[in-house]
């Protein structure tokens, strides 16, 4: 599990907080200092603006999909080996720390924002391995959560701290036999940049830099020095898709829902299909490579700790395997609240073009009224050169199973069975199902001129999936 993790799921308070931040190029960690990471994110010595919007994505996987830090240590190489960055310290040293502290500062930051309706607050240590004997003092301490003290000693207190403050409310103050305690004064020391000379007075036990706390606001002095950078706010996506899990640099979550943002006007009906769908049956994907999918493969148990903490899943739990991997472009089931989708390591979302897409489909369902039968509708972007796009379309392919699922399961019906378009989706009425939802997503009218009752099969089993509570053959 992710050793900053808080929690299974992501919550927005901290997520935000992240993604407000502007991207500071530095060449040393005091260049950005205290209150100044409340709106700035910088990585030490990451001076250029595409090697620090790469860890910027990066940490915002971590932050909003809880990726362990045993992905970010992975990513954190990929992308050193992508920009041939020279870095200090060890790279698993190094990853560590800006992983933690991200994640953990931004989880700090959207509990400053939650705990604002509790009007007692109480400090806790944490379980790190070398306790500091100051944040252990502080343990179980309740303060007004305005009391000056807190402005100071919120968490995060240092590099490696796991302290976190827990909001009291008056009755639970009395249930539990709380009192207020007072201000500890531990005193100050003074700290000294040894590059710039500037000399900083610090509370005793928080150590340099970490005298703030995280989402309380910026100092007038940290929004100069951001303005003077000339940094660029972060401004991801809209998430249609809420997450994924990929072992391809180029297949992420915001290049993902970055296809959404370049559709065509006649697809937003089913772009808002999609985004329906995924708030009432949120599904996740791993998009993983061939190696990667096989039951014995050595590469599937190197990242089965990661996989298993995204599907939340046992640690030893490996039903996302599949046997025959040479074989399967992807593959789900009605158990899962999951898809896998196999991908190449050059795969890359931004390549997909959905208008290219629709050109191809709408093609090959006019080749379909000249009697032509194709196999599959990936198949037939893949044989044209377009692998990323062919990826795509397995991926709604395996979702429109789950939609399926979702609605009933429903047997097809004679006369939509008439409309068949490719060869596979004559397999079953599972594969029926998916390999003409999407036909259906990305040249509805099209299909409807080709067969109404094909057309109005889909359209049922979606609104049914939209209302559904279950999952199964229910219809059958």
């Amino acid at each position: 599990m992710p050793s900053a993790q808080y929690g299974s799921l992501p919550f927005e308070e901290a997520i935000k907080y992240f993604r407000q931040k502007l991207n500071v190029p530095t060449e040393r960690w005091a260049d950005v200092w205290a209150k100044a990471h409340d709106r700035a994110f910088m990585v030490a010595g990451a001076m250029k603006d595409d090697l620090l919007n790469d860890f910027r994505m990066a940490v915002d996987e971590a932050i909003a999909n809880g990726r362990s830090i045993g992905w970010f240590k992975r990513e954190f190489k990929n992308i050193v080996a992508r920009h041939g960055w020279s870095h200090t310290g060890n790279a698993n040293w190094r990853s560590r720390v800006i992983y933690e502290t991200n994640v953990r500062q931004s989880y700090n930051a959207g509990r400053y924002a939650q705990l604002q309706r509790f009007p007692f607050w109480e400090y806790r240590h944490g379980d790190s391995i070398v306790p500091r004997p100051l944040h252990l003092s502080w343990d179980r301490l309740v303060l007004p959560k305005d009391d000056p003290w807190w402005a100071k000693h919120f968490p995060t207190n240092g590099y490696g701290c796991k302290c976190k403050v827990y909001g009291r409310s008056e009755n639970e103050m009395q249930r539990r036999g709380l009192t207020p305690g007072n201000a500890p004064n531990d005193g100050t020391y003074e700290w000294t940049d040894t590059v710039t000379g500037e000399v900083f007075e610090m509370p005793r036990g928080i150590d340099p830099g970490f005298d703030y706390a995280p989402g309380s606001g910026v100092e007038t002095r940290s929004l100069a020095q951001v303005a003077q950078r000339k940094a660029k706010v972060y401004e991801p996506p809209e998430r249609v898709v809420p997450d994924l899990f990929s072992t391809a640099r180029g297949v992420t979550n915001d290049t993902l829902n970055g296809v959404w943002q370049r559709a065509p006007d006649d697809m937003k009906d089913s772009i808002d299909t999609l985004s329906r769908f995924m708030a009432a049956h949120p599904t996740k994907t791993l998009f993983i490579k061939q190696t990667e999918i096989g039951t014995n493969n050595k590469a599937s148990r190197n990242i089965q700790e990661d996989v298993a903490a995204y599907l939340g899943l046992d640690a030893r739990d490996r039903q996302w395997t599949y046997g025959r991997a040479t074989r399967a472009a992807g593959y789900t089931a009605v158990p899962w609240d999951f898809t896998v989708v196999k991908v190449k390591a050059d795969t890359r979302f931004s390549n997909v073009d959905l208008t290219r897409i629709q050109t191809e489909l709408k093609a090959l369902l006019n080749e379909r009224r000249d009697g032509k039968l194709e196999w599959s509708m990936s198949r037939r972007l893949r044989q044209k050169g377009y692998n990323d796009d062919g990826v795509l379309i397995t991926w709604l392919h395996e979702l429109g199973h789950q939609i399926h699922f979702w609605g009933g399961q429903a047997n097809w019906t004679s006369r939509a069975r008439d409309g068949l378009i490719t060869r596979y989706g004559g397999t079953n009425a599972e594969e029926f199902f998916a390999e003409h939802f999407v036909m259906w997503f990305f040249a509805r009218d099209e299909l409807r001129r080709w067969s109404v009752d094909l057309a109005d099969w889909i359209d049922e089993q979606v609104d049914s999936a939209m209302t559904s509570n279950r999952k199964g053959n229910w219809k059958r």
